[in-house]
């Protein structure tokens, strides 16, 4: 047989190969529609061998390209794009052919997505191309003679440098992740970023999201973000922490999608926050407060790694310093002036002189500062128009200062904010327009530094009347307009906010109807408010439904609030529904609260139906359970499998039970099969309880064998609750060994215990480090349980220094020490619990201090707790005082408990508070 024979045969039919090859990981885009395409159809044909396909092209001599085994192998399995449009056409054409398909179409589909893969521009450019200050690193101060000094000074790598470096270089051999520097303003969080950014290889490039807008570069690019990419989120509040709530949890949604997606690591993730941002976003609230940051908490803390960066350079950090500072005059003169704060990067980036420019700015300039800050803070965007602030600053100039000013003061101030300081930029710097927009009013940016330090230093002080009217005048955007709709209610300024909702509801925007229609309601307008409602209705806002039917069921309509409550469900708005479906239950009426679930549940919600299924079978009514259980499932809940599952198992068949059981699981959900495994091991049938156990473990959930562990804990069997923790434990779920470590603490054995605990830290769960700390604490080891509780903290967990803390309340000055430790590690600060034990003590003076450190910290709530305490004690002066005080820092409730202890104690002043709130010096506001 000839050689062209030998050929001609191979290329006649392919044959199956006996080692498949795996399908290629690529990221989202025309390059994996392309590979996906062309590895269906090489499992189509049974997964020849690339020697075999290669023949088939070059037997066919119809076919453009001539690929070899190896071009085959990268056409299909690599993650590039295929060099030859021809080779990779004719592989499909080969491959089409042998599966049947149009082989023509396939080449033709092919060859377009082969040119569309080749035209896309990946996100971002190289890291060696960047510019520091295009990332917002910030520029240096100036020094004379230094004119030679590269644009950055010379770099002091500082401890948490070496752990960024350690976490980029993880990254880069690993999955990638996301690490966020956590500092205040011009502490060098940036700055670290960018020396990172050297570790990265050849290959490896940056994306910067922020044109047209920061939110909506994210959201554009992230789902196009591919390998070996750095996402640069600098001040990461403008993604997470956006007053659209939607937009940022789409944002985080999307960041913790691209993280997980194997396709396109690894991906690196370099985001800095202010302290309160972080507290803020990575606190969980109390439980009856909703969780509005449950996204941005996950990806922060479980799907990253938090640096905190200190506000001052440590000794050994200043050693370095000095060690450097003969190759920068920057570095010297910064040494000069900071030898007794520690603060060097602030001094190069000109904190000081910001300030001392603040400070000592004529009338003018002072008061379009101070009204920026307050935009800044309540809400308002980066960029600020000139017309807004100038308009504003008429209530923060005193009587004497306004006389002084002539009509051209808005030009010198403005001048005299923009000036440098030093080379760095000054207060309020204008911000460069596209050329398209220059015709516009001029828009201005707060210095960074500025912008911090007015957060804590004004956090206390509710803006004039003149800043609500200039904002109700000149603000458009619906993102500006809603913070600062927000901001005026949370400060009790119903008035105001309701003003600017009203701007917000001319643009058609739902959420402004529906606030709005509340403040009209709470003014006792109840037609206006149901005018709004029906206004937001009428565009579709499925809330607006839901409060109408409130509203109609409240006035005794039962059929307009039923009617109501289905246009809702037809909105997308199940929420009426079920909550009448409950009171039709707990009216007696079990038909009617049946009839709505099942509307529901048409609409997509099951959980009415689940609800009473459970009521059901509580009043063992299984025929009725089971019931709406299947209806349940056939609506998609597959949690309804577990509720089905316990109605068979209750009336005795177990085998249907069993059945349902491994459905669910198959579907992905294991509730069932955990039912199953308490229900058992409540019957005393322990093996059969393990079984099922073990089957949802298989599944991918191991808190079945935790549960079924800690049940035999509770029952004694600590023999056999540690045998499945250890089960747990292998399954790759540290928190087994938390379990575990606590199980042999409380048996005496503190060295395994401690192993166990470093172990489970180092796989990510601290907890046993923090209770490690509290239990050595109570054996009497003060010294050993703090180096524990530091070395959790250490790991992102402050839980165990505030517990110890809390242990030593008996000890001010230990519990003090150790509450500011908490802070100084990230924690938030536990200012609550230092303020109850100060007033406790009597220190009414140490306890206001403490609040007011929390309002600067952001959290008001110490204050508005101190309110109640005084209030309490019968200290009405103060309890006033500081509900003012909490109000005006954006917590009304202090002032809302006063107001009505007041007006029941026959103070008729206080009336219209809570109808009207108050005006903007703090009156309580007349009828609006």
């Amino acid at each position: 047989m000839s050689h062209d024979e030998s050929r001609a045969r191979r290329g006649g039919r392919l044959r199956g190969s006996q080692r498949r090859i795996g399908p290629p990981c690529v990221a989202p885009g025309p390059l994996a529609e392309l590979k996906q395409l062309l590895y269906r159809l090489y499992v189509e044909v049974g997964a020849p061998s690339m020697e075999d396909i290669a023949a088939a092209v070059a037997a066919d001599d119809g076919l453009p390209g001539s690929p070899s085994k190896d071009s085959v192998h990268r056409i299909i399995r690599s993650a590039e794009v295929p060099a030859s449009q021809a080779d990779v056409v004719s592989v499909a054409g080969v491959l089409a052919r042998q599966a049947g398909w149009p082989v023509e179409d396939v080449m033709a589909q092919v060859a377009g997505a082969w040119m569309a893969a080749q035209l896309v521009q990946p996100l971002g450019s190289p890291v060696g191309l960047q510019d520091p200050f295009d990332l917002e690193v910030h520029r240096s101060i100036g020094v004379p003679g230094g004119d030679d000094l590269p644009q950055l000074p010379v770099y002091v790598e500082r401890e948490h440098d070496r752990r960024l470096g350690e976490i980029v270089d993880a990254a880069v051999a690993g999955p990638g992740g996301l690490v966020t520097l956590v500092g205040e303003s011009s502490t060098g969080k940036t700055r670290t970023c960018w020396e990172a950014l050297d570790r990265l290889p050849d290959g490896w490039r940056l994306w910067h999201p922020f044109d047209p807008t920061r939110p909506a570069a994210a959201l554009d690019g992230i789902p196009r973000v591919g390998p070996r990419t750095v996402i640069w989120l600098n001040d990461a509040q403008h993604y997470l922490l956006i007053p659209d709530a939607d937009t940022a949890e789409r944002i985080t949604a999307a960041l913790r999608s691209t993280l997980r997606d194997a396709s396109r690591r690894p991906v690196l993730v370099l985001a800095t926050l202010w302290p309160q941002h972080w507290h803020r976003l990575t606190t969980r609230p109390a439980a009856q407060d909703g969780d509005p940051f449950a996204q941005q908490r996950e990806l922060l803390t479980n799907g990253g790694r938090r640096l905190t960066i200190p506000a001052a350079f440590d000794a050994a950090d200043l050693r370095a310093t000095r060690q450097r500072a003969h190759q920068d005059a920057r570095l010297r003169q910064a040494l000069d002036h900071t030898a007794a704060t520690g603060e060097v990067t602030q001094f190069l980036a000109d904190a000081p002189e910001l300030l001392a420019r603040f400070d000592t700015a004529p009338p003018g300039a002072a008061a379009l500062i101070k009204a920026a800050m307050d935009f800044r803070r309540l809400g308002h965007s980066t960029a600020l128009p000139r017309a807004l602030l100038t308009d504003a600053v008429e209530d923060y100039l005193a009587d004497r200062d306004d006389s002084s000013l002539d009509e051209q003061w808005p030009e010198a101030a403005f001048a005299y904010c923009a000036a440098p300081c030093n080379g760095v930029p000054g207060p309020l710097t204008p911000i460069r327009r596209r050329r398209e927009d220059r015709s516009a009013d001029p828009l201005y940016r707060l210095a960074g530094y500025l912008d911090q330090h007015a957060r804590t230093a004004r956090r206390m002080l509710c803006p004039p009347k003149s800043f609500w009217d200039a904002a109700t005048r000149h603000l458009t955007r619906p993102q500006d307009l809603a913070a600062l709709a927000d901001s005026a209610v949370h400060r009790g300024r119903l008035r105001h906010g309701a003003a600017l909702y009203e701007v917000l509801a001319r643009q058609d925007n739902s959420t402004a109807l529906m606030e709005l229609a509340k403040l009209r309601k709470r003014a006792g307008d109840g037609a206006g408010g149901d005018r709004l409602y029906r206004a937001a209705a009428d565009i579709a806002e499925p809330a607006a439904f839901a409060a109408l039917s409130r509203a109609a069921h409240q006035a005794g309509e039962l059929l307009s609030a039923e009617q109501h409550a289905r246009n809702a469900a037809r909105a997308g708005n199940t929420s009426a529904l079920i909550e009448l479906a409950y009171l039709h239950e707990k009216e007696g009426n079990p038909a009617g609260a049946e009839e709505l679930a099942e509307v529901a549940a048409d609409a997509g919600d099951a959980t009415a139906l689940i609800h009473l299924a459970l009521l059901r079978q509580d009043e063992n009514d299984h025929p009725a359970a089971l019931r709406m259980g299947r209806r349940a499932v056939d609506a998609g809940d597959t949690f309804a499998y577990a509720v089905l599952a316990r109605s068979c198992d209750m009336t005795g068949d177990s085998e249907e039970a069993e059945r349902l059981a491994l459905t669910a699981s198959a579907l992905g959900d294991t509730s069932a099969l955990l039912e199953l495994a308490q229900l058992r091991e409540q019957a005393g049938q322990r093996g059969a309880a393990e079984h099922f156990a073990r089957a949802a473990a298989d599944a991918g959930n191991s808190a079945a064998l935790l549960g079924l562990a800690e049940l035999r804990r509770q029952a004694g069997d600590t023999g056999e609750a540690e045998r499945l923790y250890w089960d747990v434990a292998k399954r790759g779920e540290t928190y087994a060994l938390v379990e575990l470590a606590e199980l042999k603490l409380l048996a005496g054995d503190l060295e395994t215990a401690e192993q166990l605990a470093t172990d489970a830290a180092a796989g990510g769960d601290t907890a046993a480090l923090a209770f490690l700390a509290w239990m050595l604490e109570k054996q009497g080891h003060p010294e050993v349980a703090e180096q524990r509780a530091r070395a959790a903290a250490a790991r992102g967990d402050t839980s165990g220094l505030f517990g110890l803390a809390v242990l030593r309340s008996r000890q001010p000055a230990e519990a003090e020490r150790l509450a500011h430790a908490t802070a100084e590690a990230g924690g938030a600060y536990p200012y609550a619990f230092l303020m109850r034990l100060r007033h406790q003590k009597g220190d009414l003076t140490g306890a206001e201090r403490l609040a007011e450190e929390a309002v600067a910290a952001g959290d008001a709530s110490v204050l508005v707790a101190l309110a109640r305490l005084r209030q309490q004690s019968h200290d009405l002066e103060a309890a006033e005082r500081l509900a003012r005080a909490a109000a005006d820092a954006g917590a009304t409730t202090a002032l809302t408990d006063f107001a009505r202890h007041r007006v029941e104690a026959g103070s008729p002043e206080w009336s219209g508070f809570e109808r009207y709130g108050l005006e903007a010096d703090g009156s309580v506001a007349a009828p609006w």
